[in-house]
């Protein structure tokens, strides 16, 4: 696996089929592709609370396995100081592989402010369909480049993507278990670039059409994410 200086995987493959589409920079600024944490921004949490990608992605972190970095809020804003640690661990059988990536977020101030998310972005083909639950999405129906957000019906609810060379299924285990945490798929494509971000969000119960809400860490308190995601070279059936 090769990483950037910030901790984003640059690509996954499975053989020679691109599961991740590879890390780009765009015309107009700015990148797409491979897979990165995302935890938002440290900002004022005003209504409606801002879609930030925060600041995992611009900031270095160690160059080797498990990556790790601190992330720390202005003076004037009340997000708070944490640490982060991000590791990756990859297996390959025959015609599937897996990665899982495990993250541990550490609140290191009095309180810290989180709403963190996972943002693998997937290579598509015509006709290509994801599957949370009961919930079947045509990705060609999907606007372009605009977020939808599928709410899960529980924390362990997996997603599913069927392309025309393989599927691949992603889970998310979280700890500690908590009665008001809410997981939700934000879900966006580039039909122009043939990808699909689906990027799973953690955070508290949300409004019955909001994203969830940040979650609040005491300091020394930890939330570890495990995401799974396993491939699979298959025809597309449909």
């Amino acid at each position: 696996m090769k990483f950037t200086d910030t901790g984003t995987l640059i690509n996954w493959q499975l053989d020679d089929i691109h599961i991740i589409q590879p890390l780009h920079d765009k015309a107009d600024g700015g990148s797409r592709g491979g897979v990165y944490l995302c935890i938002p921004n440290f900002e004022e949490l005003s209504p409606p609370f801002a879609l930030k990608h925060g600041e995992y992605r611009i900031t270095p972190c160690d160059s080797d396995l498990p990556h790790q970095k601190n992330l720390t809020a202005p003076a004037d804003i009340n997000w708070g100081t944490v640490e982060v640690i991000t590791d990756w661990q990859e297996l390959t059988e025959a015609d599937s592989k897996t990665l899982t990536v495990s993250t541990r977020i550490r609140a290191v101030s009095d309180t810290a402010l989180i709403r963190p998310g996972f943002h693998p972005y997937f290579s598509i083909s015509p006709h290509s369909v994801i599957d949370i639950a009961d919930t079947h999405i045509e990705i060609a129906a999907l606007p372009h480049d605009s977020l939808r957000v599928h709410h899960a019906k529980s924390l362990a609810s997996p997603v599913k993507l069927s392309t025309a060379d393989y599927t691949v299924s992603m889970a998310c285990n979280i700890s500690p278990l908590k009665d008001d945490l809410a997981l939700a798929f934000g879900i966006w494509s580039d039909k122009k670039a043939e990808y699909v971000c689906i990027e799973p969000i953690i955070g508290k119960q949300p409004d019955p059409d909001g994203l969830p809400t940040p979650l609040t860490l005491q300091q020394g308190e930890e939330l570890v994410m495990v995401f799974t995601i396993r491939a699979e070279r298959v025809g597309f059936a449909g």
